[in-house]
């Protein structure tokens, strides 16, 4: 992969990754009140996952380099 396909598909993960979160405010804002309690519970779910996510590979790469350290 060139650099320019590989800068051109991390511009398109990133505003995928802006989109998505402003996507689901969209809908929140949009829904009735009884609905928003349940979205916005259904939002906390999934944040917490995406940041479980991370901190596993962020301690991956941690793992990873104080293991190949010699």
């Amino acid at each position: 992969m060139d650099v320019t396909r590989l800068i051109t598909w991390l511009m398109g993960v990133v505003l995928i990754g802006i989109g998505l979160p402003l996507f689901y405010l969209g809908r929140y804002f949009r829904a009735p009140e009884d609905e928003k309690k349940q979205k916005a519970r259904d939002v906390q779910v999934i944040a917490i996952i995406w940041m479980a996510a991370g901190v596993l590979i962020y301690l991956g790469i941690l793992i990873s380099i104080l293991i190949a350290k010699p």
